[in-house]
């Protein structure tokens, strides 16, 4: 048996960091933002999962958004902090 070197092992890609903006009323002119994870299908105007905070009870429950945007790879969020669950097709305003 051999030892691999540190250079030979190979480690998986990082995780892809893009991300989507997202709407939850048709009149909203507020954007959240949400990674893509594993979700390739996506694209603008799509309904999909997402996790939000109960207001009153302060615990995460899911709620289904419109998507507006789409990042560029590379393109990165500052305020993105959960993944999308998953797209939601059966949903319209």
């Amino acid at each position: 048996m051999r030892r691999l070197s540190p250079a030979e092992i190979k480690s998986p890609p990082p995780e892809d960091k893009r991300f989507v903006q997202v709407i939850f009323t048709p009149d909203s002119k507020n954007r959240y933002d949400y990674f893509l994870g594993n979700n390739p299908d996506v694209k603008i105007g799509d309904f999909v999962e997402v996790y939000v905070t109960d207001k009153d009870s302060g615990k995460p429950k899911w709620s289904v958004a419109k998507v507006v945007y789409i990042s560029e790879p590379g393109e990165k969020s500052k305020h993105a902090k959960s993944k999308i669950k998953r797209k939601h097709d059966r949903y319209r305003w």
